[in-house]
């Protein structure tokens, strides 16, 4: 297989695989916020014997939702073998011209992120690269308020494209908070009552 691959227009069934992508990282993103970002009892559960716990299911979500978002986001070709993602349903749409232009408008904004997640997904969560390891680096950091505003663009970018091949958009899914809200129940006030307190 080669770049000169000709597709003129995304199928339904490519569509709703891609759908699927991005509203299973949106979904994943909004469970991690609701259990350890904005966990409004996160400092009380940190100190509980339910701290280490929720430290390491923590870092399980980070690398998961990382991951997820990078492979959004890799060439739309890779040594021969297609790749679903965002420069994918740009490259291979057969976009008219103003739509070509608000979607690689969108990608540049999504590409931001991406760029900062990608040295953490080369370095640390698909390889063990001793140097990464051995020297402590932190990969993958960003502002506060990037995640945010990169799955806001993400919905924009599929809103454009799912209007264009089908005529109406689909938000991602909205059974995260269903979820959270299950999660929650985990922590919940009277699951930690007479706990020891881990310092």
């Amino acid at each position: 297989m080669t770049d000169e691959i000709n597709i003129t227009a995304h199928s339904t069934v490519v569509l709703n695989a891609f759908n699927e992508l991005c509203s299973r990282a949106y979904s994943d993103w909004c469970i991690h916020k609701a259990i350890f970002s904005d966990n409004p009892r996160r400092k009380e559960l940190e100190k509980s014997i339910a701290g280490h716990g929720l430290e390491h299911f923590s870092i399980l979500s980070q690398e998961s939702i990382l991951l997820q978002i990078a492979k959004l986001h890799d060439p739309a070709i890779q040594q021969g073998h297609v790749t679903l993602g965002v420069e994918y349903m740009v490259r291979f749409g057969g976009w008219d011209k103003d739509t070509e232009e608000t979607l690689q408008k969108l990608k540049q904004g999504l590409d931001d992120l991406a760029a900062k997640i990608r040295p953490a997904r080369h370095k640390v969560l698909s390889h063990n690269d001793l140097e990464t390891f051995l020297s402590g680096a932190t990969l993958g950091a960003f502002p506060d308020g990037e995640d945010d505003k990169h799955f806001k663009t993400l919905q924009e970018f599929a809103d454009v494209i799912n209007f264009a091949v089908i005529g109406e958009k689909r938000p991602f899914r909205e059974n995260a908070a269903r979820i959270s809200g299950g999660l929650l129940w985990f922590f919940r006030e009277d699951a930690c009552k007479n706990q020891p307190i881990m310092i």
